[in-house]
This record gives C-alpha cells, structure tokens and sequence, in this order.
C-alpha cells in the first residue's frame, strides 16, 4: 500500500474533531454566537489544537462557524432570513431532483424507499422523541429523502441538493424539537413515500414543497421568539 493512500494521526484527529463539533453545533450543544476558544474545546474533546482549528476551519466552510479576523472563532448564529433562503432553495432543488428520479427508479430504487421509511417510521412512532432521538431521526431522515432522489440522473443536481440539506441540517433539527408534539412529520413522510411509488410526480413535488415550508415556517418562529424572550 501506498504511504500516501494512509490517513497521518493528525488528519484522522481532525476529522473526528469535525464530526463531533459539527454534532454538538446542529444539536444546539454549542450554541448559536459561543466564542469557541481553544482551550475550551481541548479540554470538552481530549484533541490538540491543530485538528481544532482545522476542524473549524472545514466548519466554517460549511457556515457553522465564523471566522472572526485575528480574534478566533464563534458558532454561526441562527437567522430567519437564512432559514427562509435555505428552505425556499431546498424546495427548488429537492422538487426537481423527485421530477428526475421518480421516472428512472426501478425495483431496487423502490426497495430502498420503502426500507428507509421503515426504518424511519419505527424512530417517528416509537415510544422516545424529542431531543434524545434527534441524532438518530436525522441519520434515518438523511437516508429516507436520499433513497426518493437516488435514481435522478443529474451529478450536478444531487450536489446541489445535498448541499442545501446539509445547511438546512440545524434548522431542522431546531423545528423537531419545537414542533414534535404538534406536527406530525410521520404522515408527510408517508406521503412522500406513497406518491413516489405511485411514480405521481406532481403530488410528491406539491407534499416536497408543503413539508419543508412548514419546517421553515417552524425555525422563523422559534427564532422569533428566542429573540423576543
């Protein structure tokens, strides 16, 4: 094997530093404008400072940190105006990317469908929610919306599809929370399915777009009132 091909300790130690900073952004741990100070972090993650700051610079790439100059880094802030512009651009991508893929999935493209809400499902109406299973609702909502989109032909357009989920990764979880009790995301869900396999294009773009408007609608509010309180 190529010594080239092994990962060195260091870029093994930032990834991990990634993945956990990244888990504890989403999930609200580090919390929206917290100075992420160095010594802070060696201590709340056992990982010296060069992964650190490495980590934080992949994370401000992907806009869950701030680069503030010479002064270090802060958590990114949550926004309205960002909440609308990410869930307005995720319903364009997402929709298009149900148009191209319904057409071309075949049998293994409906197996996958189906076995991803399966294994949603049992998470959305098992007897835990809220905080305590958002790790893993998002990890089993991640694959069920990638199962719907995963026979589009486009490259380009799946990039950009992930992309914006990604960005939209806090915001979704932040409407989980508030709404866990009063939406129920499991029949959105459902629907989607259905009209996927029924290979109705224009139901499952109409639910696509009615689904995360409503997230969006939930993040605008609870943003709203964290800063009215």
């Amino acid at each position: 094997m190529n010594t080239q091909d092994v990962p060195s300790a260091e870029k093994t130690t930032a990834e991990r530093a990634y993945r956990l900073m990244r888990e504890d952004i989403v999930s609200g741990v580090l919390v929206p404008g917290q100075k992420l100070k160095i010594e802070m972090l060696r201590n709340l993650y056992k990982i010296g400072a060069g992964p650190l700051r490495e980590a934080m610079s992949r994370l401000a790439g992907d806009h869950l940190v701030e680069i503030l100059g010479q002064r270090g880094f802060v958590v990114a802030a949550f926004s309205a105006q960002d909440a609308r512009e990410i869930g307005d651009l995720r319903k364009l991508v997402e929709a298009e990317a149900l148009a191209l893929s319904i057409p071309q999935g075949d049998t293994a493209w409906e197996e996958r469908v189906i076995t991803t809400f399966h294994r949603l499902e049992r998470v959305e109406t098992g007897s835990e929610q809220g905080v305590e299973v958002l790790a893993e609702w998002e990890r089993r909502n991640r694959n069920f919306h990638q199962a719907l989109v995963a026979a589009c032909p486009s490259v380009w357009l799946l990039r950009t599809r992930t992309s914006m989920f990604n960005h939209h990764e806090r915001y979704r979880r932040l409407s989980r929370i508030r709404t866990v009790l009063t939406r129920d995301i499991h029949a959105e869900h459902r629907g989607l399915m259905e009209a996927a396999l029924d290979r109705d294009i224009a139901t499952c773009q109409l639910v696509i777009r009615n689904h995360i408007e409503s997230t969006t609608q939930a993040v605008i509010q609870a943003i709203e009132a964290m800063e009215t309180s």
